[in-house]
């Protein structure tokens, strides 16, 4: 019997097809030709310690760091990637973003989405302080700033922060002054039946940043059927309906898969709605119907995707730095009789990990004698062992690193409180 089969009775395994591939060397030297290639430059070199480099623009020296050009280019066409440098590197040569005042740049901040693995690094190490101004208000998602430029948008970080001499928070108010100049700029109501679907059509691509904005997405109750739902698949597009209507949710779902599978720019091909306070939420439909399973699933996925990335990024840390710790997997199986997907993660006796946020965590605290692996859940590993456990700084998604074994009275506690997958009802 499979390994699968034989520890939870049934199901099939979601495979992780993350790909463990850097791509930073690329960007690297491809800028390094593009700054060679141009006579007014020279002297072009690396910066020690740093992702980055030095050089001289008509004998000026100037440095440039590619954590933010990294980001943009990511996942863009060879061709568009290419462009992008260049424009990237025209932009140092005459500096407007980070040459603007205070008073300037308030009115150019924006608030973006952006998924948790956009950037492709750890806010730790030698670049920790290079790494871009962001909050996290919702899971497996990223709010960054941006100062908007005639040509481009440059992603703000702490020392640009430091030369205006504004905090975070104040910075990001300005930001949400700014969209909510914006709030109303091409919202449309596309379609009444079978029930409403309002869209973003602002063509400003910060179409999905009004997800952010305090109170937009809670603005739309009374104007769709239920409770509004929203999903941003791309920076340029937002889409909103209601809960109450199973057809136009199939038919978000439908878009923000397509549309996110298409974008070399993508965000999530999840779903969005408010709580009753008004926050911005994830949404997960109640029930195991198909419906509910297709949109439980697409969080689950998407939650695959960024731990898998994060979980490269870990890794290449850990075997630079030489730091033997195990980093596991986000794992998932679909239960057979409903299609319910539920993640798991397992933490093994005397191995130094660092364990994802996941349903259930299979741990090796089975009695003597017998071989029982026990499914915790992870809130419940969190009440009962949460002493030997603790956050690893800066993660996102988070993970919590083991400090310690269980003793025998907390496994016992840990074995009371296992589960049968099949009777796994929420969230």
């Amino acid at each position: 019997m499979g390994f699968f089969k034989k520890l939870f009775g049934f199901g099939k395994k979601v495979e992780d097809t993350q790909a463990a591939v850097d791509p930073r060397e690329y960007l690297l030297r491809e800028t390094e030709s593009v700054l060679n290639a141009d006579p007014a430059v020279s002297q072009v070199t690396r910066l020690p310690g740093e992702y980055g480099l030095s050089f001289l623009y008509h004998g000026k020296e100037m440095r440039t760091y590619l954590e933010n050009l990294f980001a943009e280019t990511r996942e863009v066409s060879p061709e568009e990637r290419t462009h992008i440098i260049e424009r990237f590197i025209s932009a140092i040569s005459s500096p407007s973003g980070s040459s603007l005042t205070w008073e300037e740049a308030r009115e150019r901040l924006l608030p973006v989405p952006r998924a948790a693995s956009f950037g492709g690094q750890m806010p730790t190490g030698a670049h920790a302080s290079s790494f871009m101004v962001e909050r996290r208000t919702i899971p497996f998602l990223r709010e960054l700033l941006v100062v908007d430029l005639p040509e481009t948008s440059m992603y703000v970080q702490p020392d640009l922060l430091a030369q205006w001499g504004v905090s975070v928070d104040e910075a990001f108010q300005a930001a949400y002054a700014h969209l909510d100049t914006l709030r109303d700029v091409g919202v449309e109501l596309q379609e009444e039946r079978p029930s409403p679907l309002w869209s973003v059509d602002s063509n400003d691509t910060y179409e999905a940043s009004r997800l952010l904005l305090p109170g937009f997405l809670a603005s739309f109750a009374g104007k769709v059927k239920g409770r509004p739902v929203a999903a941003i698949p791309t920076r340029s597009m937002m889409l909103i309906t209601g809960d109450q209507d199973p057809v136009m949710l199939e038919r978000l779902c439908d878009v923000a898969e397509r549309e996110h599978e298409a974008s070399s720019r993508g965000i999530s091909f999840a779903l969005y709605t408010v709580d009753d306070a008004g926050r911005v939420v994830p949404y997960r439909r109640p029930g195991d119907d198909a419906l509910a399973q297709r949109i439980r699933g697409n969080h689950v996925r998407f939650a695959m995707v960024e731990y898998g990335e994060q979980k490269a990024l870990l890794e290449a840390q850990h075997q630079s730095s030489e730091l033997d710790v195990f980093v596991p997997s986000f794992s998932v199986i679909v239960r057979e009789r409903d299609s319910r997907p539920i993640s798991w993660c397992s933490w093994a006796r005397e191995v130094d990990s660092m364990l994802p946020e996941t349903d259930v965590v299979i741990v090796e605290a089975a009695q003597e004698g017998s071989d029982e692996l026990c499914m915790v859940p992870f809130a419940e590993v969190l009440r009962l062992a949460g002493h030997c456990l603790t956050p690893v700084p800066g993660a996102w998604p988070p993970r919590h690193r083991t400090l310690s074994w269980p003793d025998d009275a907390v496994l016992e506690k840990l074995r009371a409180a296992k589960v049968d997958p099949g009777s796994i009802v929420d969230p």
